[in-house]
This record gives structure tokens, C-alpha cells and sequence, in this order.
């Protein structure tokens, strides 16, 4: 019995706050109205590449991501995303994948993409990190980096793309080039505006486009529900 009721609590944590048919309503629709939002910010049909970033950990960008790919995924689109944040990845752990190999095993030529690539739910594939490499900025640097999003915008609708905090580390600056536009992931009372403000400087530095931003967990009046979700243009 304590085996079984272990292995079930561990898996309600791997799917904390992910959408699915469970999910308050108020959330659905928030991401509902996110994923419209995103569509009109970036007309077309073909595929298209976002990258999720925050100031500073702990703002839910990561969630945020599965989330947004969850919802794509629910109309059919076609999704992959990468866990780009390859010093504190928590992707797999959120969607309850393996973590290994990964996207890092990937780009020093220990694994295949058919190896790293995993079926997450109908429609939505996820790579998750991978070993976390002695020096993740040259990975996602490199050119198999590139070829690898190029190759993966052939295959799927959206690239989604979890990066590190831009406060922190270059990573998110590094892809702006080829990431067709950035949510920026800002968590009430966890984030300030001395930070944010840095955020959207250095983005603007590496000429990053700036889809808007995602107001985490604003409080509502009624406590039915647990969190709230924003999306606003820029």
C-alpha cells in the first residue's frame, strides 16, 4: 500500500498545475485566450519558433511552456518543446519523461534525435535537457543548434523553447536570431520591476522580438481557483 500510494503521489507532482480535463475553467481559458493571442502575433502558416524566458527563477516559465503546448496541441497543432535550460532543466520532471539522453546528449553526438525525442501527449513531443553539460551557452551556440531548429521547423507547427533566465545567463540571448518571439514569464510578487526592466533591455540588446509577457499567479478574488494567467502584446 505505501509503494503504490508513493508512486501516485509522484506522479500528481510531475503533473502539478498542467492543463488537462481536470483544470478550473478559468485556466483553460486563460491559456485558450494565450494561445489566441500568440497566433495573431505571429501570422502565417508556417512554423514557428517561442521561446519562454524569465528575469529570475521560480517564475513558472517553464510550466507556462508545457502549458501553452498543451493547448496547441488540444486544436491539432503539431508541437515539440525543447528544455533549453540545461543547468536547472525541469521539464522532464514536470511531464514525468526521462530526462536522459537529452537535448545536450544530442549536440555532442552522443544520441540520435529518435532517441531523445519523446511522445509526451497526442500532437506535443518534448526533448528534455539531457546531462547537464559543463558549458550549456556553447552547446546552444553551436551550429548543430541551429540545424536542429531548422529541422524541427519542418516537422512541426510550433517549437516551443524553455530557456534560462535572461538575468542570469546568455542562453536567451544567444537564440534570439532564430526564435520567432519571446513570452516573458513575470511572477506576482516574486518579480520586481529593477528586474523586469533589465529583462526586456537585454532582450532588446540581442534585437529579440517581445511577443508580450505572462502575469503568473495574480491573485482572484474567488479562491476556487488557484492561479491566474495574463497575456498581453507588446
Amino acid at each position: 500500500m505505501k509503494r503504490q500510494k508513493k508512486s501516485k503521489d509522484k506522479l500528481t507532482q510531475a503533473g502539478a498545475f498542467l492543463l488537462d480535463d481536470n483544470s478550473p475553467f478559468a485556466v483553460k481559458e486563460a491559456y485558450k485566450a494565450l494561445r489566441t493571442n500568440v497566433t495573431f502575433s505571429l501570422p502565417g502558416s508556417e512554423s514557428k519558433c517561442i521561446g519562454f524566458t524569465s528575469s529570475e527563477r521560480a517564475e513558472g516559465k517553464s510550466t507556462n511552456a508545457v502549458n501553452l503546448g498543451i493547448s496547441f496541441a488540444q486544436i491539432g497543432k503539431r508541437v515539440i518543446l525543447l528544455d533549453c535550460d540545461m543547468r536547472l532543466p525541469t521539464v522532464a520532471s514536470k511531464t514525468g519523461l526521462q530526462q536522459n539522453p537529452g537535448l545536450s546528449d544530442l549536440l555532442v553526438g552522443e544520441a540520435a534525435a529518435k532517441d531523445v525525442i519523446r511522445h509526451y501527449i497526442d500532437n506535443m513531443d518534448v526533448i528534455p535537457a539531457g546531462q547537464i553539460p559543463p558549458d550549456p551557452t556553447g552547446l546552444l551556440a553551436s551550429d548543430l543548434m541551429v540545424k536542429l531548429l531548422a529541422k524541427l521547423k519542418e516537422l512541426y507547427d510550433y517549437v516551443l523553447i524553455d530557456l534560462p533566465p535572461v538575468n542570469t545567463v546568455t542562453d536567451a540571448s544567444i537564440l534570439s536570431r532564430y526564435i520567432d518571439g519571446f513570452l516573458l514569464v513575470v511572477r506576482h510578487e516574486a518579480a520586481n520591476y529593477r528586474d523586469v526592466t533589465e529583462m526586456f533591455r537585454l532582450l532588446e540588446l540581442s534585437e529579440a522580438k517581445i511577443l508580450g509577457f505572462i502575469y503568473n499567479d495574480a491573485p482572484v478574488e474567488s479562491k476556487k481557483y488557484y492561479s491566474h494567467y495574463y497575456a498581453y502584446g507588446k
